[in-house]
């Protein structure tokens, strides 16, 4: 038997996870999307094809969440793109990747052959997360001013700089200086650790 005519017949069994076998259109909303979806794809490039197909097999869920999608160029033994999904948040990420070889088959399915089916996460939808994660936090306090040294405390960082090579000692001063304003701020306490054995 030849691998098409095995592929035919494989595609031609009773397939419980594929949603085109599992709900006919029943509104006539369902049949005019399927046929304006079917007059589209005959024209389409390749992509949009892809897209088009991911969003008949994917299932609302993921499709609501579908950004974009790319295949990649032919390649491997089998000279089959790689189909990258891109999605609008990290929500489904997860539940999509653990299932991509089903959505594989379900591709071939539908007529479209991919080696791999990829999820990433779409550049827009992560400035969208790295701006709430910023609103989350709020703005950011300022430090508070630091008290300056006393005479007798820039007496002592200039001695104690002396004995460190010239081309060191300017930013060896400015640390030492920094780190005593600091420290007059918040002074250092004690560390309290819990007793060992209580």
């Amino acid at each position: 038997m030849g691998q098409s005519r095995k592929r035919w017949l494989e595609r031609m069994e009773y397939d419980p996870l594929d949603p085109a076998k599992q709900h006919k259109p029943e509104t006539a909303a369902d049949l005019v999307s399927g046929y304006l979806d079917a007059r589209l794809a005959r024209g389409a490039n390749k992509t949009l094809q892809a897209l088009t197909i991911w969003r008949n097999i994917a299932g609302k869920r993921a499709s609501k969440h579908t950004v974009a999608v790319w295949l990649s160029d032919p390649a491997g033994p089998r000279n089959l793109p790689d189909l990258v999904v891109y999605l609008d948040g990290n929500a489904l990420m997860v539940d999509l990747s653990t299932n991509a070889e089903l959505y594989g088959d379900r591709l071939a399915h539908a007529g479209l052959e991919v080696a791999h089916v990829r999820f990433k996460l779409s550049r827009k939808a992560g400035q969208i997360a790295q701006q709430r994660m910023a609103a989350a936090e709020g703005p950011a306090d300022e430090p508070p001013e630091l008290p300056a040294l006393t005479p007798y405390e820039r007496t002592r960082i200039a001695a104690d700089v002396e004995r460190i090579p010239a081309s060191m000692r300017e930013d060896v001063s400015k640390a030492m200086e920094m780190s005593l304003r600091r420290a007059k701020v918040a002074p250092t306490q004690e560390a309290k650790s819990a007793p060992q054995n209580p």
